[in-house]
């Protein structure tokens, strides 16, 4: 706390603005997080395909949507899976296509304000610098027009300035990178696993329509 207190002393008003900026990459990063990683994840998705997969095999569309609704609302998966499971007596191209429009619905949901941190770690790096350069002008102007011990003081003074903004510039732009690649990597997880099981509904609900088609022309 001490240093806190020394670096914020030291580091002038900057400090106060890049502390701003650091609020908002910590308060993004937590909602994105939560939304990423409790909300929008479906953490269970292969047990529940092993559950769907066997109630189309068995002819049970209804029951396989019923499970769908159960799971939470925000839930991208089950959502994407209701959409194809409902159109499943339509015609192949018709579940395709709404699997699709349900996928390009939601699946933005995922990415969406992760480039912000892009942009806040550019904004905290730029004012670290401007703090740099304060911080030189106030030790340059030391230089030119005090003497004796205030031209030190005052020398140390604008160091200090310089440094400690540049820090926690640089500190806070790291923190934004790090974060939005932790995030990032989710996201395209979600996405992927998303398409993974999408294709592989489209594909089963194909099979049953091939099967049915079997045995209707076998009657």
């Amino acid at each position: 706390m001490e240093f806190i207190q020394r670096a914020f002393m030291f580091g002038g008003w900057i400090m106060y603005v890049i502390l701003f900026f650091f609020i908002c990459v910590a308060a993004l990063a937590l909602w994105r997080g939560w939304l990423l990683y409790f909300v929008y994840d479906t953490q269970n998705a292969r047990g529940m395909w092993s559950e769907i997969y066997k109630q189309v095999a068995n002819n049970q569309i209804e029951s396989a949507i019923r499970l769908c609704e159960r799971q939470p609302a925000k839930q991208i998966l089950p959502r994407v899976w209701k959409k194809g499971l409902q159109s499943a007596s339509r015609t192949a191209e018709e579940t395709q296509n709404a699997i699709e429009s349900s996928t390009l619905e939601r699946l933005p949901l995922v990415n969406r304000y992760l480039s912000y941190f892009g942009t806040l770690a550019n904004i905290t790096t730029l004012l670290g610098l401007l703090g740099t350069i304060a911080g030189l002008i106030t030790s340059f102007s030391a230089v030119a027009t005090l003497t004796g011990a205030a031209k030190q003081t005052k020398l140390a003074e604008g160091i200090s300035h310089a440094l400690y903004a540049t820090g926690f510039g640089l500190g806070t732009a790291l923190v934004a990178m790090v974060v939005h690649g932790v995030l990032t990597f989710k996201a395209n997880q979600t996405t992927e696993t998303t398409d993974e099981f999408a294709a592989k509904l489209i594909e089963l609900l194909q099979m049953r329509r091939t099967n049915l088609a079997s045995k209707s022309s076998g009657e």
